[in-house]
């Protein structure tokens, strides 16, 4: 009886060693706070809270704080309609080119004309701009098909000289002038520099900034969208940014101005 002593005291001690184990496991998985819908130097989401000079934007992961200051910039993105489309109004239209090189939009993106005119809203050269250098293809490399069933997208930007129903005229950069159709079904937004006294809760906000040491974003600009169908922020921007909601032209789109 007395040679059983030990081995129970060893299988305790096991026992009490992988106790020890799970415990010290599960101190150390507790989980993190996420913080917002982050990316590199800002962070995006859809804002539930203004507090002065503080805002609070919720995103899938989570909330952050973004700290506004005299020197932040505001540009508000709002939907707007085809009456919208007046001379004197810079616009870029995004579409798909007939045969005859005529180019329908698909949607449409306004903004006031600057002192300077209107450039090319991102997509190319402004006034006084360089042209870019032509980009050599790498040795040996074969151009990328075109899928059959994707349509080459295409966009026109400069200035609404003439608009008249769905057709419009626009005074571009590079190509002169050139007319374009806007249809009913388009969609349009318009772009303007706002204050901080513009922003409301429920829309979707994009902070530009580095974050401190508390995580908090010091915002040195902030864009305003209107939330999308659902009155939720997909990524930010009223479910997600394309051509005429403040994106980027898509990848290939042919330049048509």
């Amino acid at each position: 009886m007395n040679r059983l002593f030990p081995v129970i005291a060893l299988a305790c001690l096991f026992v009490l060693a992988a106790c020890g184990s799970k415990a010290s496991a599960a101190a150390t998985t507790s989980p993190t706070p996420d913080r917002g819908t982050a990316f590199r130097n800002g962070t995006s989401g859809q804002l539930v809270q203004i507090n002065g000079q503080t805002l609070i934007l919720t995103g899938a992961a989570g909330d952050t704080v973004v700290a506004i200051g005299s020197t932040t910039t505001f540009t508000k993105t709002s939907v707007a309609a085809l009456a919208d489309v007046v001379p004197g109004t810079c616009i870029v239209a995004t579409g798909a080119k007939d045969a005859t090189g005529a180019l329908t939009a698909m949607s449409v993106r306004l903004s006031p004309k600057a002192a300077t005119g209107c450039g090319a809203g991102g997509f190319g050269q402004g006034p006084g701009a360089s042209p870019r250098p032509a980009v050599s293809p790498r040795p040996g490399a074969s151009p990328r098909p075109t899928p059959t069933a994707q349509v080459p997208m295409a966009f026109v930007a400069g200035e609404v000289t003439a608009a008249s129903g769905t057709s419009v005229t626009v005074l571009t950069v590079s190509n002169g002038s050139q007319a374009i159709t806007v249809p009913t079904t388009a969609s349009i937004t318009t772009s303007a520099s706002v204050t901080a006294a513009d922003l409301r809760t429920g829309e979707c906000v994009r902070a530009t900034g580095a974050k401190d040491a508390a995580g908090t974003v010091q915002a040195t600009s902030i864009a305003i969208t209107p939330a999308g169908p659902s009155g939720s922020c997909a990524t930010g921007f009223g479910g997600g940014r394309g051509p005429g909601r403040g994106g980027a032209a898509p990848t290939g789109a042919a330049a048509g101005a």
